[in-house]
Formats: C-alpha cells, structure tokens, sequence
C-alpha cells in the first residue's frame, strides 16, 4: 500500500467524520483529482510534450470541456484545442483509399474519440487505487473502521465501487464483517432517504397540507448526491 493513496484517503475520512456535511468522502477524493488535473492541464502540464500529444489524441469528454471553460483559462485552452483540432483533422484523412472507406474510418475513429478524455483517465488511475487503499486501510487500521463507520454516506456507484474493491482484498470472513459495518449505515441513511420523499409526495396531496415536512422541503437535493454520486462540491 502506497503512502501517496494513504495520506488523503486518510483526510477525506477524517474530514467526513468531522463534518457530516462533507458527505462522501469517495466523491471528495474525486472531487481533489479533478481540480488537480484541471489546475495542471490549463497551467504548467499544457506545454509538456508528451501531455501535449496525449491531450492531442484523447480530447475530452463535454463535462471537461465545460469544467475547463468555466477557469476562465482560454489561452492555454485555445491552445490546446489547436493543436486537437490539427490532430483530428490528420487522423481523418486517409488520401488514397475509396470514399466508403474512408468514411467508415472515420466513424470508427471518431466513435473512439467521442468515449475518451485524458482527464478521465487520469483520473481514474489514482482513483481505483484510492478505493483499493480505502479497503486495505479498512483490514489493517482499526482507526480507519471507526473513520469509515462515522462516515456521513457513501453515494451508491462509489459505495459498489468499495465493495467490489474490498471483496477483491479480503477473505470471506472479513469480508463479511466490512459488509455488515458499512451497510448498516447505508441502510439508515437509504431509510431516511425514503421517508423525505414519502413526505415530499404527500406535501402535494391536498389531504396531508397540514402536516410537517420540516427537512422533507430538501428530500430531492438530498437524494441526488447519494444515487448517482454528484456530491462533489467542495473545492478544497
């Protein structure tokens, strides 16, 4: 286990054991990435030669795009849409092959380019070994049980994430022991989740108008985060 995954899966933990506000602490572990590789692409990475030229050939996905134009950086960014657009344009023209031919490369190609984005990528290596790291911190530090118990949530793909990670880490008896922690507090929290929105429905039936909904007013905000993961707003 690397000390580069251990040190802020240890602080996202402990941030979300602090502050229940923090929600889930995975999402904030993706949350820094981002930003991180945001920050080194539109700055000191762009001018990297091999960056340069794997940006060149992967693009981004429009999340990125946006996420990039929002910085407010559009000099590197032309720069970086230059060079892309001069790379899509060589790989589209296959001089010497029949028109059906070409055109169907060129599907092909684009197909492939629409479903990468060097940011995802990136991403994603440090990520997997950030959950991979969660799951072993889970089986080696009985500190890192407590911090994981007092966990807010964990949103649903990233909570499947850590048990597909965990099972791949631990032997059936562990395994089960992690199980049965960490869904116990799903479990609450996805009971919680439920009564908002049987509440929220029944605020537009005329016949529960004078009943209480209190925390109930938020229960689609709440939910979102914790089905599909959105919970990253923090920019630490």
């Amino acid at each position: 286990m690397e000390q580069l995954y251990t040190i802020p899966v240890n602080e996202a933990f402990e941030k979300g054991q602090e502050d229940a506000s923090r929600g889930c602490p995975f999402c904030r572990l993706y949350r820094r990435l981002e930003l991180n590789e945001l920050d080194l692409i539109l700055g000191a990475s762009m001018m990297e030669p091999d960056v340069r030229k794997k940006t060149n050939e992967k693009g981004f996905c429009p999340d990125h795009y946006s996420k990039m134009m929002k910085r407010g950086k559009r000099l590197p960014l032309s720069l970086i849409l230059q060079s892309h657009l001069a790379e899509v344009d060589g790989m589209l023209k296959k001089p010497g092959i029949t028109p059906a031919l070409a055109g169907a490369d060129s599907a092909k190609k684009l197909k492939a380019l629409s479903e990468d984005c060097y940011v995802c990528e990136r991403i994603e290596a440090n990520f997997s070994k950030m959950i991979e790291t969660a799951a072993i911190l889970w089986e080696t530090d009985p500190d890192f049980k407590y911090k994981c118990s007092s966990q807010p949530y964990f949103c649903l793909p990233h909570f499947s994430r850590y048990l597909s990670a965990a099972k791949a880490q631990m032997k059936g008896k562990t395994f089960a022991e992690f199980y049965k922690s960490v869904y116990k507090k799903e479990e609450k929290v996805l009971e919680d989740l439920q009564d908002k929105i049987d509440r929220f429905a029944k605020s537009f039936d005329y016949r529960y108008a004078k009943e209480p909904w209190d925390d109930a007013k938020r229960a689609i905000e709440d939910t979102m985060p914790i089905l599909n993961g959105t919970d990253c707003t923090d920019d630490e």
